[in-house]
């Protein structure tokens, strides 16, 4: 996939009915080979088996009773249905349409719906690794829509997809919110930057006990898309329920709204210099940080991703901690990567994470890792079968913790 349609691309979201089921099957055969056809469809072993019976069905009326009981057997909430890796994404309706998401670059032209018989049932088969989280919609017409079946919903920076979770996959119970453990508090201010002249929203987490400790001083993390982070991957609970864990030491973290995002984030020397000259002289001579680099990260997702590596390389006086999720690494020629080849840096602390549904990402984060192992940085890494997305980057912030400032 393009990456620059990674960014850019805009899921848009429909309405009408729609029925829509995501069912996973292993083939069950008699002793000659072939699919026994069986009376009722609750005695159906999955999906391929009801296809069986439509297709050896008599009559249209005959063919539809089929796909009615068997999705009043079902039921209309008991979705998706799974069952290993093979996933058939179904709905019902009286035209065709195609299923977009993480696995095929979000493109509407490449898996499309097929027919069954004479009925209303269209389907799409596919096959994922079974720890899997994939966000997607469903393209009917011109019309992006949502699984009406599906309960599972996932919130993105251009609004809310169906999520589809395999058998394996794990649930992030560290985004959840604990009302028994001690909780951060979050102060909020306007930073004016005469750099950029303009204005923008800062938040700042202060870790439970900061006012109860007025002698400790703290590590501070620069959050990127700080506003994201906080709304849709749910980070004040990651850092809450870490820190009760005793999983890491407390920290300050600073979380940042962009205001002109892809400039501000494109490898722009303005905002490194909005970064080190404007915001971290406010939050050092207001709070109680740690002030010296080896104590301060900073960490963003895709071009957030790209220029908190920017600011590892060219302002390593001010950040040794550094991660990016699904980072940009690709813009302006894979600049990023000539640079950490050409430079010579103090030890930084490098996280790196994608997904596998993200075309392109593994070479070019392998490149990097391996020049940065090189050139003697501290590197951890990861790759998940995800997508671009923030149902990837939430589940893992609590690995770039860990990492930076775990317990020993």
């Amino acid at each position: 996939m393009n990456h620059k349609r990674l960014l850019k691309y805009s899921a848009r979201i429909g309405g009408g009915m729609l029925l829509v089921l995501v069912v996973f099957l292993a083939c069950q055969q008699n002793f000659d080979g072939i699919h026994a056809p069986r009376e009722h469809p609750s005695e159906l072993s999955g999906f391929e088996a009801l296809l069986d019976q439509i297709h050896a069905a008599t009559g249209t009326a005959r063919k539809m009773a089929l796909v009615d009981s068997f999705f009043a057997t079902r039921g209309n909430t008991d979705f998706p249905v799974i069952e290993d890796s093979i996933c058939y994404f179904v709905y019902r309706g009286n035209k065709g349409g195609s299923v977009a998401g993480d696995f095929n670059g979000w493109k509407p032209d490449v898996d499309s719906f097929i027919p069954v018989d004479s009925t209303d049932l269209f389907y799409v088969k596919k096959v994922f690794p079974r720890d899997a989280r994939l966000d997607y919609k469903f393209v009917i017409g011109n019309q992006w829509l949502l699984d009406p079946l599906n309960p599972r919903i996932i919130y993105g920076g251009y609004g809310p997809n169906s999520e589809l979770a395999m058998p394996a996959y794990v649930f992030p119970r560290e985004i959840e919110y604990r009302p028994e453990i001690p909780h951060g508090k979050q102060e909020m201010f306007s930073l004016h930057s005469r750099i950029f002249a303009n204005t923008r929203k800062i938040t700042v987490y202060l870790p439970p006990g900061y006012e109860e400790n007025p002698t400790q001083r703290y590590p501070t993390l620069y959050v990127q898309d700080g506003g994201e982070y906080l709304q849709l991957a749910s980070m004040a609970n990651v850092l809450d329920n870490l820190i009760a864990e005793k999983r890491i030491s407390p920290i300050i973290a600073v979380f940042i709204n962009p205001v002109n995002r892809n400039a501000e984030y494109w490898l722009n020397d303005q905002y490194i210099a909005m970064l080190t000259q404007e915001l971290i002289p406010r939050i050092d001579s207001t709070y109680r940080t740690l002030t010296a680099p080896e104590h301060r990260g900073i960490m963003g997702a895709s071009l957030g991703g790209v220029i908190s590596l920017y600011a590892g390389l060219t302002a390593p006086d001010y950040f040794r901690f550094i991660a990016g999720q699904s980072s940009a690494l690709w813009i302006e020629d894979q600049k990023i990567i000539a640079l950490f080849k050409t430079h010579s840096l103090p030890q930084l602390t490098v996280y790196l994470d994608w997904g596998t549904f993200e075309a392109g990402m593994g070479d070019i984060h392998r490149e990097l890792i391996q020049i940065l192992k090189e050139k003697n940085h501290r590197v951890k890494a990861a790759h998940f079968p995800e997508g671009h997305s923030w149902g990837n980057w939430r589940a893992h912030i609590d690995n770039i913790l860990i990492y930076f400032w775990g317990e020993q």
